[in-house]
């Protein structure tokens, strides 16, 4: 459950985020407070994102990131756009031939929902969350209101961001 004073695309993400490392040091994603002082951690730049090779570190370089499968690999984007040029590095990962066309142009996590799969696994929800906060950085929506069209927290509705052009004078960096 997202607290309610989550209102921001910012903090929405943030916190998703910080269910991640909430994950990773207890196991579970849903571990209440752990993941909310890693959110005020994250939400008051006492705490930074891992870095990417971090991540790559986690993941096994001999099998799919979404599956596990070992077969017909080959390294296809996270978000099937190209993404601006601080966004570019996080936006890979190594997949099968199934599940690359599975995937085909949809947006990961709408995917992810529509083929009724449980959990995105953590270290390409890390990717994505990151891509999806650069891209929102560097349109100017990080401060926008995280609720889609009908009051929801929805990561899925976030993905707009995706479709806009890149501002990348606007990133942090």
């Amino acid at each position: 459950m997202i607290p309610s004073a989550i209102v921001t695309i910012k903090e929405l993400i943030l916190w998703e985020y910080a269910r991640l490392m909430s994950e990773e040091a207890s196991g579970e994603r849903d571990n209440w407070r752990f993941t909310l002082h890693n959110f005020e951690q994250l939400n008051s730049d006492k705490k930074r994102w891992s870095h990417i090779l971090e991540e790559e570190v986690k993941v096994d370089p001999n099998k799919c990131a979404y599956c596990g499968s070992e077969k017909d690999l080959s390294i296809t984007r996270i978000v099937p756009k190209e993404v601006c040029y601080f966004a570019k590095i996080h936006n890979t990962v190594r997949t099968c031939k199934k599940c690359n066309s599975s995937k085909g142009g949809k947006d990961l996590i709408e995917w992810w929902i529509f083929n009724g799969q449980d959990k995105i696994p953590r270290s390409v929800l890390a990717k994505y969350l990151k891509i999806l906060y650069i891209c929102h950085e560097c349109n100017g929506t990080t401060d926008g209101c995280a609720l889609d069209e009908y009051g929801k927290y929805n990561l899925v509705y976030l993905g707009y961001v995706f479709q806009e052009p890149c501002n990348s004078d606007k990133v942090r960096a």
